[in-house]
C-alpha cells in the first residue's frame, strides 16, 4: 500500500471507530476507503471490515472500563447467542451479488433511522419484551455482522434496548461486548475462507481503535442526548449513501 492509501484508510478508521462506538452505520467510511483508496472490490472490502469491527468493540469496552463502566456478566452470556449467526451471515456474504448487499443495507438503515427518530413520551411505560427477545435479537445481530457489518452498532442498540431499557449509555457499554463477540466470530469465518485483504484491514483497524477509545470518553462527558443526535445524523447520511450505491449497482 502507498502512503496516501494508508493515511486515507487510517483516517476513515478513526471516523468509523468514533461514530460506531456512539451509534453505528459508519462502516460505510471503511468501505469507501477500501474501494477508493485501496482499489478493493466489494467481495474483498466487505470481509476486510471485520478486523476493524472487532477493534471498535474491544477499544470501546476498554474505554468505558477505564471510566468506571463495566458490562455485567449477563451481557457476555447474552452475546454468545450471536456466535452461530455470524458464520451464517459470512457464508451469505460470500455468495450473494453486490446489489443484494446494498439493498439490504439501505432497508436496514432506513428502518433503524425510523426507530431512532420516534421518541417515546417521557411518561410512557417501557415496553416489556419476552424473555426470548434478547437471545433472538443477538442471533440476528450475529447474522448481520457476518453479512454486512455496517449498521451492526445501530442494530445492537435496538436489540439491547430490550434488555437495558432506554439508557443509551448503558446500552453502549453492553453493545461493546456484542460487537466483540460477533466481530471475532465473523472475522474467523472470513479468515478461514481467505477472503480478507490483511494490509488494508490492519490499517483500518488501527484507525478504529483510536477513534473508538476516544469516543468512549466523549460519550461519558456528553451524555445520552448527544449520543442520540449522533445516531440520527449518521444514520441519515448512511441511508442516502447506500441508496445511491444500490442505484449505481443496478444501473450497471
Amino acid at each position: 500500500m502507498d502512503p496516501v492509501a494508508i493515511a486515507l484508510t487510517v483516517v476513515a478508521g478513526v471516523a468509523m471507530g468514533a461514530i460506531n462506538n456512539l451509534a453505528g452505520g459508519a462502516g460505510v467510511f471503511g468501505l469507501m476507503a477500501f474501494e477508493l483508496a485501496c482499489g478493493l472490490p466489494l467481495a474483498q472490502a466487505n470481509p476486510s471490515m471485520r478486523l476493524a469491527a472487532l477493534c471498535v468493540g474491544l477499544f470501546a469496552f476498554l474505554g468505558y472500563r477505564r471510566n468506571g463502566l463495566r458490562a455485567p456478566a449477563r451481557t457476555w452470556l447474552l452475546s454468545l447467542w450471536a456466535v452461530p449467526g455470524a458464520p451464517l451471515g459470512s457464508w451469505l456474504a460470500l455468495r450473494s451479488p453486490d446489489w443484494c448487499f446494498w439493498a439490504y443495507l439501505t432497508i436496514v438503515l432506513a428502518l433503524l433511522l425510523r426507530q431512532q427518530t420516534r421518541k417515546p413520551a417521557p411518561d410512557a411505560p417501557e415496553r416489556r419484551w419476552p424473555a426470548w427477545a434478547g437471545p433472538l435479537g443477538c442471533f440476528v445481530a450475529g447474522v448481520h455482522m457476518g453479512y454486512a457489518q455496517v449498521g451492526v452498532g445501530l442494530l445492537s442498540t435496538l436489540v439491547l434496548s430490550a434488555s437495558f431499557g432506554r439508557d443509551l449509555l448503558a446500552v453502549n457499554v453492553a453493545k461493546s461486548t456484542l460487537v466483540i463477540v460477533t466481530g471475532l466470530a465473523s472475522a474467523a469465518s472470513f479468515a478461514s475462507a481467505d477472503a480478507i485483504a490483511w494490509p488494508p484491514a490492519a490499517w483500518l483497524a488501527v484507525g478504529t481503535a483510536v477513534g473508538s477509545y476516544q469516543a468512549s470518553r466523549w460519550a461519558m462527558q456528553k451524555g445520552v442526548g448527544a449520543v442520540r443526535k449522533v445516531v440520527v445524523g449518521v444514520t441519515t447520511v448512511m441511508v442516502a449513501y447506500t441508496a445511491w450505491k444500490l442505484a449505481v449497482t443496478l444501473a450497471g
